[in-house]
């Protein structure tokens, strides 16, 4: 009994040794951010260039990690993604996978200095042969781009919306702020307005006057989308936008979305679970799981021939309405925890394809070919023909 006491003692002594190091390298972390916030960043640091001048957005190699008090989360672990002009890239995955920390690390809306990008380049194209790497933006040049040439659709449009402000207030606030001095309140009147009609909202001059409490949650979406494109962006990131609304309503806003981007010729990054809203909206897809993308494709790549054990998985989970069809098919296992990630590939221990090569270190991306790529030791002999 002694023993066993004596035993706890010690693991408690090292796990007090193991939380002051934590803590300690976080606040080295913190004081180091703190540092770079104020400092006057030059024109040239932050002036980049496209790899290809028709992405918009070219996302490379991008870590970004949450400093907590049990350890580093390395919740976006190396993601590298192109989101072409006029295009809808799809980026799917379970909960937790990253899918929402890579959008809001794109708009540098991660809580700080907890959650911070630690690594990599977000290549944005401004237009007229520059671009900007959005990681190293100041904020107040970040501030004109967030909502302006930038824009987010949220899941939840109650939290999205402030509930004391009238439509019309929340609406003529994102003109003013990015039209400074060049519109009168009449004109951003009317221009609010006319974004209300654009989404599809009958009445809108009547809608502009009420308050969100005071619409369905269809409407109140329709107004998170006006919010969205009222400046005309480049790019806009769609967060499950639809997950929240009754299946009608979800067809209604997906087939919105699809046409006021080819209006307003912009991008979406479109982050959801539902493989079946992907399949309708998006032209390419991003798979990824635990902090990093197992697959991407074109849609028909990943949906006809799907090849990570992973997104083989996805593909077997969406419902079925064949006859014999007892249970859904779930993937066995847990996802590794991001503080104490592994060297290797992180769904071996849950997958039932794994090869000897798979006890090795985490496998980059082969090429299967020109548009179609995947993580995963099955494909390094097709990889390596690809690159021949």
């Amino acid at each position: 009994m002694g023993d066993t006491k004596r035993e706890l003692k010690e693991k408690d002594k090292q796990r007090n040794k193991d939380l002051k190091k934590v803590k300690r390298f976080n606040a080295k972390v913190y004081r180091r951010f703190a540092r770079k916030q104020h400092r006057r960043v030059p024109e040239s640091r932050y002036k980049t260039t496209m790899k290809n001048p028709e992405n918009v957005l070219e996302i490379d190699g991008l870590h970004t990690y949450f400093y907590t008090d049990i350890g580093t989360v390395r919740a976006v672990d190396g993601v590298t993604i192109q989101i072409p002009r006029g295009k809808t890239v799809g980026v799917v995955g379970e909960s937790g996978c990253g899918k929402s920390v890579t959008s809001l690390s794109i708009l540098r809306l991660l809580q700080e200095p907890q959650g911070q990008i630690a690594e990599g380049e977000l290549r944005f194209n401004i237009g007229d042969g520059e671009a900007i790497d959005l990681a190293k933006v100041p904020p107040k040049r970040m501030n004109s781009i967030r909502g302006n040439d930038i824009t987010m659709i949220f899941q939840e449009p109650m939290t999205t919306l402030n509930p004391v402000l009238t439509i019309g207030k929340q609406l003529d606030e994102v003109v003013r702020y990015h039209n400074v001095d060049k519109l009168t309140s009449r004109m951003i009147k009317d221009r609010s307005i006319e974004m209300l009609e654009t989404v599809g909202i009958a009445n809108a001059s009547g809608i502009y006057s009420m308050y969100p409490h005071e619409l369905s949650g269809g409407m109140r979406q329709r107004v998170v989308i006006a919010l969205a494109l009222l400046c005309n962006p480049k790019l806009i990131i769609a967060d499950e936008p639809t997950t929240a609304l009754d299946v009608t309503i979800q067809a209604q806003i997906l087939e919105l979305l699809k046409a006021l981007k080819d209006k307003v010729s912009a991008s979406i990054m479109f982050i959801t679970h539902d493989l079946g809203v992907v399949a309708e909206t998006a032209d390419f897809v991003v798979v990824m799981y635990a902090g990093r993308i197992v697959e991407q494709g074109t849609v028909y790549d990943i949906f006809h021939a799907p090849s990570h054990p992973y997104t083989i998985g996805l593909m077997k989970s969406r419902p079925s309405d064949a006859i014999g069809e007892e249970s859904l098919y779930s993937i066995p296992g847990n996802v590794p925890s991001p503080i104490e990630l592994p060297d290797y590939c992180y769904f071996r221990n849950r997958c039932d394809m794994s090869v000897k090569a798979c006890r090795g270190k985490y496998p980059s991306m082969l090429p299967l070919s020109d548009t179609h790529e995947v993580a995963c030791y099955r494909y390094i002999k097709i990889g390596s023909e690809a690159n021949g």
